[in-house]
């Protein structure tokens, strides 16, 4: 019996592992699958060929709001590439925060839904916002935690 409990508790901690090591640099990011804020079904892994920045975000998150410039920025710039900017809203106000959006013309991709926000979060395992991960082409996770010019560099270099 100590045996199994042994082998189950490695087996656990080998995938927790797998996991973590999942959401870093270099790895293969956590799939998944969620409505829009338009209620289109988004899939991440349908957009491997792309660049992908998932961004996770708050109304309420005043270092957030400060990067919304920025964001807009890249979208505009990078927009008719191969280029995909995902905001994946923390907001339990889910008026307050299709508000924001629409006053803001942030016209990209937003996951606004308090429930699929967390789920993916988890998976990402985001400890802060806003927090950031670039994915490259090939569906690896090439960066994290970016902001500014040092963001729209990395994503400028993989869309060439």
């Amino acid at each position: 019996m100590k045996t199994i409990k042994s082998t189950i508790w490695i087996t656990a901690a080998i995938l927790g592992l797998a996991v973590s090591c999942q959401a870093q640099a270099g790895g293969e990011p956590p799939d998944f699958s969620a409505k829009d804020i338009s209620g289109q079904v988004l899939k991440l892994s349908d957009l491997k060929g792309k660049v992908v920045l998932l961004d996770f975000w708050a109304t309420w998150c005043p270092p957030c709001r400060v990067e919304v410039p920025n964001l807009l920025g890249i979208f505009r710039q990078f927009k008719s590439k191969d280029f995909v900017l995902i905001s994946v809203s923390l907001d339990r106000d889910l008026p307050a925060a299709r508000k924001f959006v629409k006053d803001k013309e942030m016209d990209w991709v937003h996951i606004i839904d308090w429930e699929a926000g967390r789920e993916i979060a988890t998976l990402y395992q985001v400890e802060f916002i806003p927090s950031t991960f670039v994915i490259g082409r090939q569906g690896k996770i090439e960066a994290r935690q970016l902001r500014g010019d040092e963001l729209k560099n990395k994503i400028a270099s993989l869309l060439k």
